[in-house]
């Protein structure tokens, strides 16, 4: 497959589409686990001119060559093995360190600010991303240096993304990572990302404390992912919008309508994410095909305008 000159305005993906789970639509639940519904999602996106999805698992994976069958259109394909990409720590896939990590960043290594704002609310109103158990142990500086990339469970975890060109590497590994100190193995999994055939774009979701750091360290990524729109992001809205403005990479928004509010303004919503913040690209997910259609027009429409804006 050829790679377009620019990313594509939308992305189909996030975790109601690639986990068949009930994130967002608890009455869906059966639907969302019937591969010819969750079809169905993608194609309502393909037919409103939506040529991107973002594919986790094989059951992703499967159905993306199902409608690259279908169709035989010039899909672009988004392959995202964040979950056990295989970056250790004791033997072990750093998700399932998380306590340990997050208790030694709220406590040693996060801005005051930062800690306190996730010990005092997020561990509560965000338990999913930021509880934590407090009695865990601590990480010792020792072990924060022994974590590495195994690099053959990596290459195994993306050998079945042969149908993308793109890889996002790092998620919530490169959150920690980073606050950890340990930047330098994001390197690694980019390294790994080319060799392997794929173009390596990083995700993360602390974005204020992620982005200046991999810049620093010049990390080969073709842009960045990050969930931000025009009411939230992780830490501190007003500095990830200065990043944003500041840096020439290109910007991939995923949770793009994460608020009320913004959904019932879709337009509104992503003119601002297009035309002020100059996104190239939003990552959405959603359990409904008409949705998927919708979303996708609207981008499509939405970066249209902005770049026309921009020309004259």
């Amino acid at each position: 497959m050829s790679i377009p000159e620019r990313l594509p305005p939308s992305i189909l993906g996030g975790d109601p589409f690639n986990q068949f789970r009930f994130l967002y639509r608890k009455e869906l639940w059966w639907k969302l686990n019937d591969e010819e519904y969750c079809l169905s999602v993608m194609q309502g996106a393909y037919e409103a001119g939506g040529k991107a999805f973002d594919l986790s698992f094989e059951e992703n994976t499967r159905l993306f060559r199902r409608l690259l069958d279908e169709t035989g259109a010039e899909l672009i394909g988004f392959g995202n093995p964040t979950w056990e990409q295989g970056v250790l720590l004791n033997g072990r896939f750093l998700q399932y360190e998380r306590d340990r990590i997050l208790r030694t960043l709220v406590e040693r290594l996060w801005p005051r600010d930062i800690a306190q704002m996730v010990e005092e609310s997020l561990s509560k109103e965000a338990t999913m991303v930021f509880g934590y158990d407090h009695d865990s142990e601590p990480l010792t500086d020792a072990e924060i240096a022994s974590i590495a990339v195994d690099e053959a469970i990596f290459r195994k975890r993306i050998s079945f993304f042969n149908d993308c060109q793109y890889i996002f590497f790092g998620g919530s590994d490169a959150d920690w990572l980073v606050s950890l100190g340990r930047a330098d193995v994001l390197h690694d999994l980019a390294r790994v990302v080319r060799e392997e055939g794929f173009i390596p774009i990083l995700l993360c979701h602390y974005a204020t404390l992620v982005l200046p750091a991999v810049q620093s360290i010049n990390l080969d990524t073709e842009a960045y992912a990050i969930p931000f729109n025009k009411a939230w992001t992780w830490f501190d809205l007003d500095e990830c919008i200065e990043i944003v403005k500041s840096t020439d990479t290109p910007i991939i928004a995923f949770m793009p309508l994460a608020s009320g509010e913004l959904r019932n303004d879709v337009r509104g919503s992503l003119d601002w994410l297009f035309a002020e913040m100059c996104v190239e690209s939003i990552l959405f997910g959603t359990a409904t095909a008409n949705h998927a259609a919708e979303t996708t027009r609207i981008a499509q429409e939405s970066r249209e305008a902005a770049s026309a804006t921009k020309i004259r």
